[in-house]
């Protein structure tokens, strides 16, 4: 995993760079909310291309125990949070109506973060910058 942040765009994002199954995914989700390049920034961008199919708990696992902790470590400010993700992993997300429930609760108002999912780069970063509503 590679982690980056962006002064000029006041943007912190990680790159998974291989295709690990998802047994490590909690620890490496862990990680992040130790990363320097983290902390004083509400704009993330998690570039999970490379990863696999999201199973049902671990989309569980992110949306309700990581996402308010990361949204914990920018307060006041409010996390906006962009994944990119693989067309087929969208697909799948969509497809599947359990991860679909998941994930529109995740996205509907009322959480301490702005979530959405992409599967285009330039359309996540406009979007986590405030450019794209």
């Amino acid at each position: 995993m590679e982690f980056a942040y962006r002064p000029d765009l006041d943007l912190f994002t990680a790159r998974w760079l291989n295709t690990n199954v998802a047994s490590t995914a909690q620890a490496e989700y862990d990680s992040l909310l130790q990363a320097p390049e983290a902390l004083g920034t509400p704009h993330w961008l998690l570039d999970v291309r490379r990863r696999p199919v999201m199973s049902l708990d671990s989309a569980r696992w992110v949306t309700q125990n990581w996402l308010p902790r990361a949204a914990a470590l920018v307060r006041p400010a409010r996390l906006r949070l962009a994944f990119l993700v693989a067309p087929v992993r969208a697909e799948n997300l969509r497809a599947d109506p359990e991860l679909r429930a998941v994930m529109d609760a995740a996205y509907a108002p009322g959480h301490p973060f702005d979530l959405r999912t992409f599967t285009d780069e330039g359309a996540a970063m406009a979007w986590v910058l405030g450019q794209l509503d």
